[in-house]
């Protein structure tokens, strides 16, 4: 009751009875315009007046900053299923692109193209951003003021007038340096030898079959670990690519899912590949590690972080720059695509779109001496 006469004190305009007995009082409607309202009682026309004002201090109460906005995107994120890796990496996104910055405390509902576009220049300038990640910037910008429209925070979202070409002249665009992404012949030479000098002296160390397994193919990490026996069918000569290992960021756990796009692939199994399965599945029975999945040992199945490991530690070994088996994918995709293989044939055997296999998997390897005699050739 105290708290509905300290509203009815605040009111500014009269509340009287008419000589019709309706009840009147004067508010202001979002236009700020002053409106008229009746009711048949006294408690009526009170009623509204409360209502009116528990409103706005509720209206004030909200807060519509970006910041506030991006945790209920979050939120809604998290209702999708989303995975603890993405919102660990949101977490970690925010804290390198929004914290700290004027445009994650202002007011949503007043930030408009030209200020998104500013923050996107200032961004890219501040951050040094390459344009996949400008990319990402500006796909978390939309993603939250998509949200504040469903949720009706904004009448139109500002980042349909956005036009990216004010702000793309700005990225980083660094040479792409195929020797740092890929492995080169005589590396890879090198690297192959180590690996089967391991193999002889510790034949026991799975991780370095893994590996091999991985120059062959150029299949992800996730995919080498989470790799089964049954996926691997000698009669139609293919194996099937068909789940991955992911590491939760948030809870430490190593969990088995479908791969990165979600879609199963097959690749052919090789000479190569076939001595070589043979060779893991002998060493396995011999040292009791034989189980449903290729690579293990006697602690079960491997993990990415001990394959991971391995090549760094087998580059070492060898004398060669320390790689990735990520750029053992790169560079059997570059062979393969050097050879005069289509961007078709080799997206569907590495498990990418066409898209990406020539922005991010495609460079030119081949030798000088090669390259040479190709000049020689039409000259």
């Amino acid at each position: 009751m105290n708290k509905r006469k300290e509203l009815l004190d605040k009111h500014p305009y009269a509340i009287w009875e008419g000589k019709d007995g309706k009840w009147r009082t004067y508010l202001i409607d979002n236009d700020g315009k002053r409106i008229l309202k009746k009711r048949s009682s006294q408690k009526g026309i009170e009623d509204i007046v409360v209502e009116y004002y528990k409103s706005i201090e509720e209206e004030r109460k909200k807060d519509y900053r970006f910041s506030a906005l991006w945790e209920s995107w979050k939120k809604n994120q998290v209702s999708y299923g989303v995975s603890n890796n993405t919102l660990a990496k949101y977490a970690s996104d925010y804290e390198r692109f929004f914290s700290n910055t004027d445009f994650a405390c202002k007011d949503i509902r007043a930030i408009n193209e030209e200020d998104i576009t500013a923050f996107m220049i200032q961004s890219i300038k501040r951050l040094k951003l390459q344009e996949r990640a400008g990319k990402a910037l500006m796909s978390y910008i939309g993603g939250v003021f998509k949200h504040a429209r469903i949720m009706r925070v904004i009448n139109e979202n500002p980042c349909d007038y956005v036009e990216t070409r004010r702000f793309s002249k700005f990225y980083n665009r660094p040479v792409r340096d195929e020797e740092k992404r890929t492995v080169c012949q005589e590396d890879m030479q090198l690297l192959l030898t180590q690996l089967r000098i391991s193999q002889e002296k510790k034949p026991e160390y799975i991780p370095s079959y893994a590996v091999e397994l991985a120059i062959y193919t150029g299949m992800r990490i996730g995919e080498i670990v989470a790799l089964k026996w049954d996926d691997v069918r000698e009669n139609q000569g293919v194996i099937i690519i068909c789940r991955s290992e992911k590491h939760d960021r948030i809870t430490g756990e190593y969990v088995i899912e479908a791969t990165k796009t979600g879609k199963q692939r097959q690749f052919p199994i090789s000479e190569k590949i076939s001595e070589l399965l043979h060779k893991i599945k002998k060493v396995e029975m011999q040292y009791g590690f034989i189980g449903d999945f290729v690579f293990q040992n006697e602690n079960g199945k491997l993990h990415t972080a001990s394959v991971a490991h391995c090549i760094r530690y087998k580059c070492i070994q060898a004398g060669i720059p320390e790689k990735s088996i990520h750029a053992l994918r790169r560079t059997l995709n570059s062979k393969l695509r050097c050879a005069g293989v289509s961007s078709v044939v080799a997206s569907s055997l590495l498990g990418h779109t066409e898209e990406v296999n020539v922005n991010n998997y495609t460079y030119d390897i081949s030798g000088m001496d090669y390259k040479k005699e190709l000049i020689e050739k039409i000259i």
